[in-house]
């Protein structure tokens, strides 16, 4: 039974009246930071949630928490807890009446790791027994004991190949746990280097498996992660891997499944292609689970394994995090349910003083990708259009960026603290570390007196005082340095503090703010897990890819027949109206913009490669339009 000591005291006046400065201000507002103000505490796991940051902001003698939960929040309270209880059972709440928009599915992401899950199949020991299961296989390739059947080479390289959730999620884990120099490290007990690719950019490909690259490909395996294997990116990311083995003579006999792994929803497209293939392995989520919620699944796990990760104890704090914000029913339970009082706070604040921003700064290192997840996580999420029961045009959203602090204070923290209200701070630390250095200038004697001392020197120290600062100090200095700037500046912010950094903990901090959104979404009612928004840039790039390679087509076959060609993007629409009927201008002059800039780059244009030697570019101002004007040498 976690046993929640929460305490509660409003100032008698609100901050606002105390803002002017004086010395005898001062002294009012140093009495009411000192006060508490809202501190939920979980003994058992030493996770702190402090919101009087955020109180001295909103409250006043008349509003608390106390009674926006009894009066303001009432309704929305219960309304919330049934959303939850109906993802929880498996009900279908993936779906809104606008029908174009709808999945009309159920979520299963809380039941991967519910106790006690009324959902064949899905509970926290289902997934406990799918983790061992994956560490199993997953350990015969780390050990050396698994070896590539095609070259009998041990498998030094692991490149996690995904986007949005099938990317954030295990690169959040990876770098909190390894750390961002796991890669440069002597010793890492017998593992491979890890790699994540994402974007589709051939650039940082090139890097890694360019000709100079950094990665033998003879020695690496893909991990393509993708629940229909459709997704662009990780396709192309997947097809140019598998491209190289063959152009190499690396896969021998066409055979590119002894260099892939796939992870993705049985009797998709994609598995198919990977069975057709004899893949290395396929791993297997549900189709339940959404992308962005996704960490706790296969698609969190195969990367742990590689990593090895503890992620049983990663599933264990998710679903410690779970029964604590799954209290709903009584008055004290609410004031115990951190994700309740962070999502009443952000929609009760903003319904008052218009929309912010939410700034999440992680101090330490380890969170360096966490401000990055909480982006998708909320965004996505909660930026929809459309109610998702009446249907009514409503526009919503959360606006989520940050870092780490304190390098993020030096970026944008002038005009948090001075500039446009516009903003609330979230900051997230550790409670423990596990080193700290002294950060005093080792060549400065006098300074360093305070930094060894004997036991028969402490007395005199005490008295004297001499100065000493770590790392690890100096970190809480800014922590609680920037909080107390805020306050004096007016600016609202909370803050959790977890233990230590590890599995755990990581696993109850990702498991809390999966909450936030599900019980913002149900306050604004809307649909927090589908996302019309991707698919329409999905299709809009497919477009462009279409008209892309049509006006490559047209334009070499122009210059087959007429040893050239110049002209500019609306000159091409004209030329070519049949073929890029619908085309907007800009996207035709990009394409022609592209090509003048890479035509002779290995693979950017194939055929207009073959024809042309030069493609020339000149800004035109004439007959009342302004565009460039592009000019094709024909090598014929």
């Amino acid at each position: 039974m976690t046993n929640l000591a929460f305490f509660l005291r409003l100032p008698e006046r609100t901050f606002k009246k105390i803002l002017i400065f004086s010395p005898q201000k001062e002294q009012a507002m140093d009495k009411l930071y000192t006060q508490p103000g809202y501190i939920l505490h979980d003994p058992s796991t030493n996770f702190t949630f402090n919101i009087s940051g955020f109180l001295s902001q909103t409250a006043s003698p008349t509003t608390t928490i106390q009674t926006l939960l009894k009066e303001n929040y009432a309704h929305a309270v219960k309304v919330a807890s049934e959303k939850i209880h109906q993802i929880e059972t498996g009900q279908v709440v993936n779906k809104t009446v606008i029908v174009s928009e709808s999945e009309n599915r159920s979520v299963d992401h809380y039941n991967l790791r519910l106790k006690h899950s009324s959902v064949a199949g899905k509970s926290l020991e289902d997934s406990l027994q799918l983790w061992k299961d994956i560490v199993e296989k997953v350990n015969a390739i780390t050990s050396g004991q698994f070896k590539n059947p095609q070259n009998g080479k041990a498998y030094k390289n692991v490149i996690f190949n995904g986007i949005g959730g099938s990317y954030l999620g295990p690169l959040l884990l990876c770098v909190a746990i390894k750390g961002i120099y796991f890669n440069d490290l002597q010793q890492r007990d017998g593992l491979a280097r890890l790699y994540f690719v994402s974007n589709t950019d051939a650039e940082s490909f090139d890097q890694l498996f360019g000709e100079k690259g950094v990665l033998d490909l003879s020695e690496s395996l893909l991990v393509n992660m993708s629940k229909s294997g459709g997704t662009a990116e990780t396709k192309g990311n997947m097809n140019t891997f598998n491209r190289l083995l063959l152009d190499r003579g690396i896969a021998q006999n066409g055979n590119i499944g002894s260099y892939n792994i796939a992870i993705t929803t049985k009797n998709s497209n994609f598995d198919k292609f990977a069975q057709k293939n004899q893949f290395l392995h396929t791993f297997y989520m549900n189709e339940e689970t959404g992308g962005r919620t996704s960490v706790g699944s296969a698609i969190g796990m195969v990367p742990a394994a590689f990593a090895k990760l503890d992620f049983a104890e990663f599933l264990r704090g998710q679903s410690y995090m779970d029964e604590m914000t799954r209290k709903f029913d009584t008055l004290e339970n609410q004031l115990k349910n951190p994700a309740l009082i962070t999502a009443i706070l952000l929609d009760h604040y903003q319904k008052r003083h218009g929309r912010k921003n939410l700034i999440v700064l992680g101090y330490s290192d380890a969170l360096r990708e966490f401000a990055h997840y909480l982006q998708q996580l909320y965004m996505e999420s909660l930026g929809k259009q459309f109610s998702e029961s009446s249907g009514v045009e409503n526009p919503e959203g959360q606006t989520v960026f940050g870092g780490v602090g304190t390098g993020e204070q030096h970026a944008f923290m002038q005009q948090v603290q001075k500039g446009i209200n516009d903003c609330i701070v979230k900051f997230v630390h550790f409670l423990k570390r596990n080193a700290d250095y002294s950060v005093l200038d080792p060549t400065d004697k006098q300074e360093l007196k305070g930094e060894r001392l004997e036991q028969s020197e402490l007395t005199e120290f005490s008295k004297k005082g001499t100065s000493y600062l770590s790392m690890g100090r100096q970190m809480l200095g800014f922590i609680k340095g920037t909080e107390n700037a805020l306050y004096k500046n007016g600016k609202p912010f909370l803050t959790c503090s977890y233990e230590k950094c590890d599995m755990f903990n990581m696993g109850m901090m990702i498991a809390l703010e999966e909450r936030i959104v599900s019980i913002l979404a149900a306050f604004r009612g809307i649909n927090a897990y589908d996302q019309p928004g991707v698919q329409d840039g999905k299709i809009s790039a497919n477009d462009m890819n279409k008209f892309g390679d049509v006006l490559e087509r047209k334009v070499v076959s122009v210059i087959l027949q007429n040893k050239g060609w110049k002209g500019s993007a609306s000159v091409a629409i004209k030329e070519f109206e049949k073929e890029l009927t619908g085309a907007p201008i800009w996207y035709v002059d990009s394409i022609l913009s592209d090509m003048y800039g890479n035509w002779n780059v290995e693979w950017a244009y194939p055929r207009l490669k073959q024809v042309v030697t030069d493609v020339k570019r000149e800004w035109s101002e004439q007959e009342g339009r302004t565009e460039f004007v592009y000019q094709f040498i024909s090598k014929l």
